[in-house]
């Protein structure tokens, strides 16, 4: 059997969180939708999987993989539209053309008895059955449909341009007239909106769907603690509730009923968690109560409402790093050792200004707003510093020009100079990524822009010391990807030693 799994990413109303995530790969308790959808289809006899993608589709297929850890298939297929996503289907490929094929929306799983249907199925009892959720009216027209149907490979085949789902509907249900079979499901979870994520999780929790299992042992009834976590003995818990690994609860917090905490969270002391889901890594502030939302490190959505906000105070919602403090004590020594330099160097940080008002045209020092790093995706999050340079910075790094004999000593004046006092400021570092305003980072590729935010701007960079001042798109992309993969501390030092090396030599 073949599942063709719509999972475009995108849901009307679920922006706040489809910015960073695809609908299928928000968590449902303890894992992304989209795998509990398939290992339920598999528990069920699927054996090959065809995914219709769209919007990030990357991290889905990062995820799932070739299906082999499931000793299935998977294949993938792209979309130009989320909201139209049905194209692809037509140009499908089926060996047998007697394929039972199973049309499965990857933000639903209704509760479905696949064999029985695929038996009724071949035997021609019910051929096409569509599920639908239970409805007083008599019309299948309009029935509550699920979006899963089994259905033969012909009503794929024809469908028309531009589909949206109710379209979808309307033409397989003139396909089948009246050949078709309608079966109502017990139970349906969805993520088609808030509210349904959050009923979802409770369904889930109170055991109400079956053929899902959640990892880990019950502690007590309803109630699941995983490995590595830290729960202070005044804690007050409710069934149902879930614990994820690596979590923190601290004293006097209240947990239930019908709460879910992801993985590597911490809870400060007398926060109170009520009907509500925690996405992994995330900080909840000391006495704060949430109640009906849905939380993403700083990002609270109120499920009654259907409302998102973002809160700019990290002690209240936030992020959970396991590097800040290694992070912050590389900022500091970075801080100390320029502000040595600074001491060293003041005459020639005042002096060559000066010159320059004498004999140049124009201001001395440009200041450039750009956006100080590690930062998160949110850009209501970021913010900015003034970054300081003897020289223009709206020179483009396209525009190549043959490096001049004393190249490393011209920025070393012009532009590590200056850039100290960023540095003894803890808002640059001597050795990063090139630091950039809003616009220019907002026009990189999705993943040099997620990798970029993650890094730390520095005015020696690796593009620099491989390639020159104005090296070209492709050789700043390479240099910074590899950066960020791979920088640490040993390697800013050998990019700072290559960069004084290279001040000091005479070979050009």
């Amino acid at each position: 059997m073949i599942a063709l799994v719509i999972a475009p990413g995108l849901n009307p109303g679920l922006e706040a969180l489809n910015k960073h995530y695809p609908t299928p790969l928000l968590p449902l308790v303890d894992r992304p939708f989209i795998q509990h959808a398939v290992e339920f289809l598999i528990g069920q006899g699927v054996t090959r999987f065809e995914f219709i993608l769209s919007h990030l589709p990357e991290k889905i297929e990062a995820l799932l993989g070739d299906g082999s850890r499931w000793g299935t298939t998977f294949r993938y297929h792209l979309a130009q539209d989320p909201l139209s996503p049905y194209e692809p289907l037509k140009t499908l490929k089926f060996d047998n053309p007697d394929e039972i094929l199973l049309l499965a929306h990857a933000d639903r799983l209704p509760q479905i008895n696949l064999k029985k249907a695929v038996e009724n199925f071949q035997s021609g009892e019910g051929m096409p059955t569509f599920w639908a959720n239970p409805s007083e009216s008599e019309s299948p027209n309009e029935w509550d449909w699920t979006g899963w149907a089994l259905i033969p490979e012909t009503y794929i085949k024809n469908i028309p341009e531009n589909t949206d789902e109710g379209h979808l509907k309307t033409h397989f249900l003139s396909q089948a007239k009246e050949t078709a079979s309608w079966v109502t499901v017990a139970q349906q979870l969805s993520f088609q909106t808030y509210e349904a994520i959050l009923m979802s999780h409770r369904v889930l929790l109170k055991k109400e769907f079956t053929g899902l299992f959640l990892k880990g042992a019950e502690a007590e009834d309803g109630i699941w603690i995983s490995r590595n976590v830290s729960l202070h003995p005044t804690t007050k818990i409710e069934s149902p509730v879930y614990i994820d690994e690596d979590c923190r609860i601290g004293s006097g917090v209240q947990l239930g009923p019908n709460c879910v905490i992801g993985k590597e969270c911490v809870l400060d002391s007398g926060s109170i968690v009520e009907n509500a889901v925690i996405f992994s890594n995330t900080y909840v502030g000391d006495g704060l109560e949430l109640k009906d939302v849905i939380v993403d490190k700083n990002r609270l959505i109120n499920t009654r409402f259907g409302t998102a906000v973002s809160i700019p105070e990290n002690f209240i919602l936030g992020g959970v790093s396991a590097s800040t403090l290694g992070r912050r004590l590389r900022t500091v020594i970075s801080q100390i050792a320029a502000c040595a330099l600074l001491l060293l160097v003041w005459p020639l940080l005042l002096g060559v200004p000066l010159v320059l008002k004498l004999f140049r045209r124009g201001p001395a020092i440009f200041k450039k707003k750009v956006v100080r790093l590690p930062t998160q995706a949110d850009d209501a999050f970021w913010r900015t510093f003034n970054f300081l340079s003897f020289l223009p910075h709206s020179r483009s790094s396209l525009q190549r020009r043959e490096p001049s004999k004393n190249e490393k000593l011209h920025h070393l004046i012009f532009q590590f100079l200056p850039a100290l006092v960023c540095i003894a400021k803890g808002n640059l570092h001597f050795v990063g990524v090139h630091p950039r305003s809003k616009e220019e980072i907002e026009a990189l590729s999705p993943d040099w822009k997620d990798l970029y935010l993650k890094s730390k701007p520095g005015i020696i960079t690796e593009a620099y010391v491989n390639y020159g001042e104005i090296p070209t798109e492709d050789e700043l992309y390479t240099a910074e990807v590899f950066y960020s993969s791979i920088g640490g501390l040993g390697h800013d030092f050998k990019l700072f030693a290559s960069y004084i090396r290279g001040v000091f030599s005479r070979k050009r």
